[in-house]
């Protein structure tokens, strides 16, 4: 694809059919020659699973996949970005860290770690390579891995073996964790962060679990940091044998799971931390702001969904105003069904990092909105069952839940601009379903 085609598709002039000319057409094409040249003539591609896509409009497109080489036993993360214009990319920069990688001798099944087409258009980086975490490369060498780790307290079995390593995610300049399993004393999984960003995440984090008794005997609780490695920006956590609740949502199970999920949300929305505590204050205005940023791409592929949205926002909104309010307390802030994992006998909460203190409602609106998409998504969209048992375990709270239903809306706003995959062709009626969804809990009419 010239500069102009990516540039028309990235301005949302071709609607989302352009953009998904860049996941599909001839940006595919572009990409797969790219990463054939990028793991060199001796290996065979055999695989490019996209998982992830995030437009911001008029600026970017960026894909993450899954690459499968023959002979490699696992996929190997890439990040593929389309640029409008200039790229700002540092070839410099991506040279120094790619030399760096290769003098350490850490393993690689990539000749080339990054690659910058001509144009400037397209820039694809494969993992480990993300030069935004400088600490990266010292986690991703099993071989070096248990002695890194052995800052934490962390020590090596005795045996020869060594963890296998995994990427959970990798968003390059954003953020990085990853898995270990066997060669250690417990299998973990390490949160990575970019310098400078991990002291103030690292205190709520910890905080939040001291409050909440992370330790204690409850069938549901917090996860809590088996170390903090401040000189190399992570958090350390225990892997726990469980799957998420999301998971379980998708077979239409969970209720008894979710009524164990309320009681422990209550719980926690009954604590009030002292105003001198490591938590941010986060209020409505700070959630709309977040809601535009998600539906950003939306206003530029479709200004009448755009509109439509503003509208059941701003409509929610004007209703929560008139409901009785209450004093701000502890909040997890991401509260979702991925976020509770399911062992054989306890759940675990887990992904703390953007808990504050806030509207409690504005937690359980989180996850009536979740419980909503997972009905929605499994075709069951009429259906209230899971948000009646979360609401049962939760408890009486008359006021908090009106509250808490019109958070939904807005949240479910949130999901139609962020959650809809623009590599999907039904993208469009997709986002319309999930707009409506949003409308009937607002109040704002039937919808689209």
């Amino acid at each position: 694809m010239t500069p102009s085609d990516v540039d028309v598709a990235l301005s949302g002039e071709a609607g989302d059919r352009g953009l998904r000319a860049l996941i599909h057409g001839p940006g595919r094409t572009a990409l797969v020659g790219t990463l054939r040249s990028m793991i060199g003539p001796e290996r065979e591609l055999r695989s490019c699973r996209l998982r992830r896509t995030h437009y911001k409009p008029g600026r970017k497109l960026a894909t993450y996949y899954d690459v499968s080489i023959r002979g490699v036993p696992r996929p190997i993360p890439i990040a593929a970005t389309w640029f409008a214009g200039d790229a700002h990319v540092d070839p410099v920069q991506l040279s120094h860290a790619e030399d760096d990688l290769k003098r350490s001798l850490v393993p690689t099944s990539f000749e080339r770690l990054w690659s910058l087409d001509e144009s400037g258009a397209m820039l694809v980086l494969a993992a480990p390579l993300d030069p935004a975490f400088p600490h990266l490369r010292s986690f991703v060498d099993s071989a070096r891995v248990a002695d890194v780790l052995s800052l934490s307290a962390a020590r090596a079995t005795g045996e020869n073996t060594r963890p296998a390593v995994r990427f959970l995610r990798y968003r390059p300049g954003q953020r990085q964790v990853l898995e270990y399993r066997g060669g250690l004393p417990e299998d973990i999984v390490l949160k990575l962060y970019k310098p400078g960003a991990l002291r103030a995440v690292a205190d709520r984090v910890v905080a939040f679990a001291q409050l909440t008794g992370a330790n204690g005997s409850s069938p549901v609780s917090a996860v809590s940091p088996a170390a903090v490695i401040d000189d190399s920006d992570a958090i350390v956590y225990h892997r726990l044998p469980a799957q998420p609740l999301s998971r379980l949502l998708r077979d239409g199970f969970g209720g008894d799971h979710l009524h164990r999920v309320g009681r422990w949300l209550r719980t926690i929305h009954e604590i009030r931390p002292a105003p001198d505590s490591d938590f941010e204050e986060r209020d409505v205005a700070a959630l709309v702001n977040a809601v535009n940023r998600a539906c950003a791409g939306m206003s530029h592929l479709r200004p009448d969904y755009a509109a439509y949205a503003s509208v059941i926002v701003d409509c929610a909104i004007q209703r929560l105003a008139t409901l009785e309010q209450e004093a701000p307390a502890l909040t997890h802030g991401d509260i979702k069904a991925d976020h509770v994992l399911c062992g054989s006998d306890r759940l675990t909460v887990i992904d703390l990092d953007r808990c504050a203190v806030a509207d409690p409602a504005a937690d359980l609106g989180k996850l009536l909105a979740d419980l909503r998409w997972w009905d929605w998504l499994n075709g069951r969209s009429d259906s209230d069952s899971q948000a009646a048992a979360l609401l049962s375990g939760y408890g009486p709270a008359r006021a908090r839940v009106a509250r808490a239903r019109l958070y939904a809306a807005i949240l479910l706003v949130k999901m139609a601009g962020r959650r809809t995959s623009l590599a999907r062709y039904d993208w469009a009626a997709r986002t319309g379903a999930l707009l409506t969804l949003a409308a009937r809990a607002a109040g704002a009419g039937r919808g689209i």
